[in-house]
């Protein structure tokens, strides 16, 4: 079996999770706290990361873990309301066009497809179901009695976290996945991992960290980032 893995946030989707969760709540003044809290913690590490201080793979990994802050205290039902929000306001206009054309082109050969992000996995999966995407693969926010607690559970799928979720899910659906015939899609240097499983590993619109190794190792690379002002 060929596998065709594509992360989800500047890949498939230029925008970011975190800013339209917090667009959304600012919008009902839900959560304010949370949401102020949320990026005064993680601006305040900005400096730090600009000057070497703070890996960049900390610096986005915890943007990504604490992003269950932004959901603390919502009901799942509330949550599923954010989450069909947020994919027909922010995803859906703004789908990279060329990838998800790349992406209808493994589905159409039978190869299986997955997005593999750290991202929550409630809102992925919303993102996969609209986009008719039978596998994702991201990190589930944890439940109690019904709402969000502000924490996610189990392993970060980011970095090498990637690998072990792509892997456990190979095992849980006994495939036999051809690696070396696969594919993996991604736009940041925390993707590399994914990227190196794979024989066909393609930077996607990718950051300065990403193309440099891909253009280094000879990988496909797909756009140009446009240049921040």
């Amino acid at each position: 079996m060929i596998a065709a893995f594509f992360d989800a946030v500047g890949t498939i989707y230029e925008g970011a999770f975190w800013r339209d969760i917090s667009e959304r709540h600012r919008e009902q003044k839900r959560n304010r706290f949370w949401v102020w809290w949320y990026l005064i913690w993680h601006m305040a590490g900005w400096p730090l990361n600009m000057a070497g201080l703070l890996s960049q793979r900390r610096w986005y990994a915890s943007w990504a873990r604490d992003m269950a802050w932004l959901f603390r205290g919502l009901s799942v039902e509330e949550g599923a309301e954010l989450f069909n929000w947020v994919v027909d306001n922010r995803v859906t206009p703004n789908l990279r066009s060329d990838i998800i054309e790349t992406l209808r082109g493994h589905q159409a050969k039978g190869h299986a497809v997955a997005l593999v992000s750290g991202s929550p996995q409630q809102l992925l999966d919303t993102v996969a179901s609209s986009l008719g995407i039978e596998h994702a693969l991201g990190s589930p926010l944890e439940v109690t009695d019904g709402r969000y607690t502000g924490s996610m559970i189990g392993r970060l799928t980011m970095n090498e976290g990637k690998v072990a979720a792509v892997e456990d899910w190979a095992e849980r659906g006994d495939l036999d996945i051809d690696w070396s015939s696969s594919f993996a899609y991604g736009d940041g240097y925390g993707d590399i991992p994914l990227l190196e499983m794979v024989g066909h590993p393609v930077a996607v619109y990718p950051d300065e960290a990403l193309k440099a190794v891909a253009q280094e190792r000879g990988w496909r690379i797909i756009g140009e980032r446009e240049p921040r002002t």
